[in-house]
């Protein structure tokens, strides 16, 4: 089991490799860090096809998952505490673990650190942040402190560009009251069954919004309905569903969530708005899937205002692209592997402004 320990008190990052590609020695690496309650195993269908891309493609367990380092209840109680700074230093700390799982892995496996071939950018790594792991991938662009001095120049040489796949809006400190809820753990069911509906919901389809038409309220509630089609993760055979989905982090490190909106708001205006503060040259791509559930529509949008935003005085904005994938639920990456490869593989080359793809 490859475990990466990411500091000097036994911290251990779980992880799976696909392995570089054969062949030249500039290739990009994918680092795929998931989302809630399902750990890496999520994108494990990804894994075999990166290779035949010219990619390597890593996979992480976030701390509090199988294989990785358990937080303890010091650090749990860090996303409650009262005092809004202790939550904001918990929010960091996840960006910093992962910056510090970047750091072993461009050492530890050498990875190509960028390069530029013809003016364009090759090599490094691209950081793929699927759902609410968007939010530490905004802490690290959102706040100095995060990183600190030295794993800002360890990551720097590396890290080309980080990917928003799916997430939702409040890792934008975006919370709106627009009259559409989502389901929550059940407290009354058995602590292996309690976040079933939530996890259904999430992973349903859902009708595609209109292209062309501004996100509104009044269009997602008219689009809000699942659709008739099996939910992604009721499909999965009971082994697979017990060996990806870790639902005890629904009483632990899930708490994360319930920081303050104000945090993660911040986050987000630092690192679209002000670059540089924080590696200014590293490039932002949010990924839409447009049958996903309505909090990555709202996302979408809260995403595009930010770039449509004009530049504030004596501040740079972040080069920040768009993606719609079509037809794409919030685990495409398990339902359509291949498609969804060939859409990252598309990302490792250079883009810009708002485009659309097809599955």
């Amino acid at each position: 089991m490859p475990l990466a320990p990411i500091d000097n008190i036994g911290t251990c990052i779980y992880y799976e490799d696909s392995g570089a590609p054969n062949g030249g020695s500039t290739y990009t690496t994918l680092v795929f860090v998931h989302g809630a309650f399902s750990n890496s195993a999520i994108f494990e269908h990804m894994l075999p096809l990166a290779t035949k891309h010219g990619l390597r493609m890593i996979t992480m367990n976030n701390r509090d998952y199988r294989g990785s380092t358990p937080y303890s209840a010091d650090e749990l109680a860090d996303f409650t505490n009262a005092d809004t700074e202790v939550q904001a230093s918990a929010v960091r700390r996840w960006g910093s673990e992962i910056a510090r799982f970047l750091a072993y892995l461009c050492d530890t496996l050498h990875i190509p650190a960028i390069a530029t071939d013809r003016g364009k950018k090759v090599g490094g790594l691209v950081l793929v942040t699927w759902s609410l792991s968007g939010m530490a991938a905004l802490s690290l662009l959102g706040d100095p402190r995060t990183m600190g001095e030295n794993l800002t120049s360890a990551v720097e040489p590396y890290l080309r560009s980080i990917v928003l796949y799916d997430s939702p809006c409040i890792i934008y400190g975006a919370v709106p009251d627009i009259g559409l809820t989502f389901p929550s753990p059940d407290p009354n069911a058995p602590p292996e069954r309690e976040p079933d509906a939530a996890l259904e919901w999430v992973s349903s389809y859902f009708p595609p919004l209109p292209d062309g038409q501004s996100i509104t309220p009044e269009l997602l509630q008219a689009y809000s309905a699942a659709l008739p089609r099996t939910p992604t993760l009721r499909a999965l055979s009971a082994a697979d569903y017990q060996r990806i989905i870790d639902p005890s982090v629904a009483a632990r490190s899930l708490a994360i969530m319930a920081t303050d909106p104000a945090i993660r708001a911040q986050h987000a205006h630092t690192a679209f708005c002000d670059a540089g503060a924080v590696l200014p040259d590293v490039d932002v791509l949010a990924l839409w899937c447009d049958q996903s559930v309505w909090l990555t529509a709202w996302a979408a949008k809260v995403f595009q205002d930010f770039v449509r935003r004009p530049a504030e005085p004596g501040k740079r904005k972040r080069n920040m692209a768009f993606l719609r994938v079509n037809n794409a639920n919030h685990f495409a990456h398990w339902d359509e592997p291949g498609s969804m490869m060939d859409v990252f593989a598309e990302l490792c080359r250079p883009i810009s402004g708002f485009v659309s793809s097809k599955l």
